[in-house]
C-alpha cells in the first residue's frame, strides 16, 4: 500500500518541494484559428444578405457539425442524433478544414506549423456538401487550479501524504453556434459554464481529470436541452414566417416555398 501512494505522490513531490503549483489548460485543436467571418471576406452584400436571411427550419432536419474539441466528436454527435426531428448527422472531419492529420500535435507550431483559420463560410459550404440544412459548431475546453499555497508544506515530503495542498478546482465550459447552410441566418449562440472541485483537496481526492469528465457529462446535458429547445422554437418561428410572407404576398405572385423533407443525404461531395 505504502509503495502505491508513493507511486501517486512521487509526480507531485518535485511540485511540492519548490513549493510552485502550476495548474493547465485543456484547449484542443490549438492548430485551429475560429473567426466568425474573416474581414476579407466581409462584403456590404454579406451584411445586406445578413439583414434579409430568414430562419427556414423544415420538419425534418440534416445537421452537419464541426467541434474543436475532437475526443468529444463522438458525445456530439450523439448528443445531435438524439434530439427530435435530426434525420442524419454529419461530421466535418478536420482534414478537409484545417488539413489536420489525425495524429498530429495539437500544438499551433509543431514543425513550424502556423494556426489555421476556420472561416463559417467555409463551414457552410462544407455542410452544403453533405445536404445538410443546419451547421453546428462545437467548442469545449478547461482549466484547472495545480497546487494552493499549502504546497509549502510538502518540502519536508511527507506532508504530501496528508496535506490538501492541491486545487482541484476545474473551470470548463461548452459553447455552440447553430447557423442555418443556405443563407447563414444565426439561430442562436449557447454557451454553458461549470464550475467545481476542492481548493484544497490531497493526493486521496477525485483528480482534476476525474473531475473534469464528470463535469463534460453536465455541460453535454446542458447543451443538449438547449439545442433542443432552440431548434423546436425556431422550427415554430420558420413556420410563423411562412405563413406571414404568404399572406402579404400580392396577387399573382409566388410565396416563397416551405423548406420540405428531402431524402437522406449522400455526404460530402467534391
Amino acid at each position: 500500500m505504502f509503495v502505491g501512494l508513493l507511486k501517486r505522490a512521487c509526480p507531485l513531490m518535485a511540485v511540492g518541494s519548490l513549493a510552485i503549483g502550476c495548474g493547465g489548460v485543456y484547449q484542443p485543436s490549438r492548430a485551429a484559428g475560429f473567426e466568425t467571418d474573416p474581414a476579407a471576406e466581409i462584403t456590404d452584400d454579406d451584411v445586406k444578405k445578413a439583414f434579409e436571411a430568414r430562419p427556414q427550419l423544415g420538419e425534418e432536419l440534416h445537421v452537419a457539425y464541426y467541434t474543436f474539441d475532437p475526443e468529444r466528436a463522438k458525445d456530439v454527435e450523439e448528443l445531435l442524433s438524439g434530439l427530435p426531428s435530426v434525420a442524419s448527422v454529419y461530421r466535418i472531419p478536420p482534414l478537409i478544414v484545417t488539413g489536420q492529420r489525425r495524429f498530429d500535435s495539437s500544438s499551433p507550431y509543431y514543425y513550424g506549423q502556423q494556426p489555421k483559420e476556420v472561416s463559417i463560410k467555409k463551414l457552410r459550404l462544407l455542410a452544403a456538401r453533405a445536404r445538410a440544412e443546419v451547421l453546428v459548431i462545437v467548442d469545449h475546453g478547461y482549466k484547472t487550479g495545480g497546487a494552493n499555497p499549502l504546497a509549502a508544506l510538502d518540502a519536508l515530503i511527507l506532508p504530501i501524504f496528508f496535506v490538501p495542498f492541491l486545487d482541484n478546482r476545474v473551470e470548463g465550459y461548452v459553447e455552440a453556434f447553430v447557423i442555418d447552410t443556405r443563407n447563414g441566418y444565426l439561430y442562436g449562440h449557447i454557451t454553458e459554464d461549470d464550475k467545481r472541485g476542492d481548493e484544497y483537496a490531497t493526493i486521496y481526492a477525485k483528480t482534476t481529470g476525474t473531475v473534469a469528465a464528470e463535469q463534460w457529462e453536465t455541460l453535454r446535458k446542458k447543451l443538449r436541452d438547449d439545442l433542443g429547445r432552440l431548434l423546436e422554437d425556431e422550427r415554430k418561428r420558420s413556420k410563423a414566417s411562412h405563413a406571414s410572407a404568404a399572406s402579404i404576398a400580392p396577387p399573382g405572385s409566388t410565396a416563397p416555398a416551405a423548406p420540405s423533407a428531402r431524402p437522406t443525404p449522400v455526404g460530402p461531395r467534391p
